[in-house]
C-alpha cells in the first residue's frame, strides 16, 4: 500500500482543527454561562458596577472574603478580597482598577499570620492566576516578573487561561458545570453582597476536637515545614508595591487582622509569631510610613467558637458581629482623614 504524505498532512491538519474547536466552544460556553457566575466573576462584575462610588475598599484573602459585611459600614464599601488570592494577586488587581475609583479614600488590606509565606506562592501553580490572566490584569511586564518567579507555571496558567480544557483542575469544574447547564441546575449557589459571601447557616464549625485537627491541617497547608518565621522576599515585594500605589494616589492603608480561633494560634507558632510578623513588615521603617493604621484582632473571639465557619474564618453570624466593630473603627479613621484633608487643601 503506497504510503501518501499528503493524506496524512490533510488528516493531521483537519484533526487539529476539530481540537481547536473543541477547545474554542469550551472557551466560549465557559465565558459565557460558567465564569460569569464564578465568586471571582461575581465579585469583579459588581465591583466594576459601583467602582466609581466606593469610599472604602477591602481587600485580601479568604479570611477577609468571608468576614467583612460591606453594608455595614459607614461608607459606600465594597468586599474585593479573593480566595486563595496574596499580595501579588491584590496588587495585579488593584493596579488595574486604581485609576477608576476616584472616591476611595481607604485600602483595607487584610494582614494575616500566613501572608508572607512562601507556600502562599503556591497560589500561582494552582488554577487561580488563569483568572487573572482572562480578566486582563496580567501585564507583559507582569507576566515577565511571574516568569522569573515561578518558570514555566506561570506560562501554563497563561495557556490554561485560553481555555477550561486545557487545565486538570478548570476541565474538573468545567465538567461539573456543563452536567448542571444540561439538567437546568443553578451554577452557583454562593449568596453574595458587594463582595461578601454569605455561607448557608449551617455550616458552622464542627465539634471541638475535629476543630482543633483541622486548625492543625490548615496551618501546615499554610506554611512550610521546620521554616520558622519564614518571609517570602517577593510577597514582601508586592505587599510594599501596593503601599506604594496606594501612597501616590493619596488612599490611606489601613491593615486589618481578622480574628481566629484559639485552636489557630495555638498550633501556629510553630511557624511564625506575631511579634516577628509586626517586626518584620508592620513597624518596619520601610513600610510603617505607608501604613495609615493597623487594626489587630486576631485573637478578638479566639474562644467564641460559634462565630466561625473553621479555625481562621468567621461565619456569618461572626462576620456580622465583626462587621460592626470595625464599621465604628473606620468611621473614625475617615473622620481623621477628612479633617487632614480640609485642613490641607488650598482655599
Amino acid at each position: 500500500m503506497k504510503f501518501d504524505l499528503k493524506i496524512v498532512i490533510k488528516g493531521i491538519l483537519i484533526a487539529l482543527c476539530i481540537f481547536i474547536g473543541i477547545l474554542l466552544t469550551a472557551r466560549l460556553i465557559d465565558r459565557i454561562y460558567f465564569r460569569p457566575e464564578s465568586v471571582f466573576g461575581r465579585t469583579v462584575k459588581g465591583f466594576e458596577e459601583q467602582k466609581d462610588q466606593i469610599q472604602i475598599l477591602f481587600m485580601g484573602q479568604s479570611d477577609v472574603k468571608f468576614a467583612v459585611i460591606p453594608k455595614a459600614m459607614p461608607y459606600k464599601s465594597y468586599n474585593f478580597a479573593e480566595v486563595a488570592e496574596n499580595y501579588i494577586g491584590t496588587y495585579l488587581k488593584l493596579k488595574y482598577h486604581i485609576d477608576e475609583m476616584p472616591r476611595v479614600k481607604i485600602l483595607v488590606l487584610g494582614f494575616s499570620l500566613p501572608n508572607f509565606s512562601s507556600t502562599r506562592l503556591n497560589w500561582v501553580e494552582r488554577r487561580h492566576l488563569s483568572d487573572y490572566f482572562s480578566f486582563g490584569y496580567v501585564t507583559h511586564q507582569d507576566f515577565k516578573e511571574l516568569y522569573r518567579m515561578k518558570g514555566s507555571i506561570v506560562l501554563r496558567q497563561k495557556i490554561s487561561s485560553f481555555s477550561p480544557l486545557l487545565d486538570k483542575g478548570q476541565f474538573k469544574t468545567f465538567r461539573k458545570n456543563l452536567r448542571k447547564l444540561i439538567r437546568n441546575q443553578p451554577i452557583q449557589k454562593t449568596v453574595m453582597e458587594d463582595g461578601y459571601i454569605r455561607f448557608p447557616e449551617y455550616q458552622t464549625v464542627p465539634g471541638n476536637e475535629l476543630m482543633e485537627g483541622f486548625a492543625a491541617k490548615r496551618i501546615e497547608d499554610h506554611f512550610q515545614e521546620n521554616n520558622k518565621n519564614d518571609f517570602d522576599k517577593d510577597l514582601i515585594s508586592y505587599f510594599e508595591r501596593i503601599l506604594i500605589l496606594c501612597h501616590q494616589r493619596g488612599i490611606k492603608v489601613v491593615t486589618l487582622t481578622i480574628p481566629v480561633t484559639d485552636y489557630y494560634l495555638k498550633h501556629v507558632d510553630r511557624y511564625i509569631t506575631q511579634a516577628a510578623l509586626y517586626e518584620k513588615v508592620l513597624t518596619n521603617p520601610k513600610f510603617s510610613p505607608y501604613i495609615y493604621k493597623h487594626l489587630d484582632y486576631l485573637d478578638l473571639y479566639a474562644k467564641d467558637h460559634a462565630l466561625f465557619i473553621d479555625a481562621d474564618h468567621l461565619n456569618h453570624k461572626g462576620a456580622t458581629i465583626f462587621s460592626e466593630r470595625i464599621a465604628s473603627e473606620l468611621s473614625k479613621i475617615m473622620e481623621q482623614i477628612q479633617k487632614t484633608s480640609a485642613l490641607t487643601d488650598p482655599l
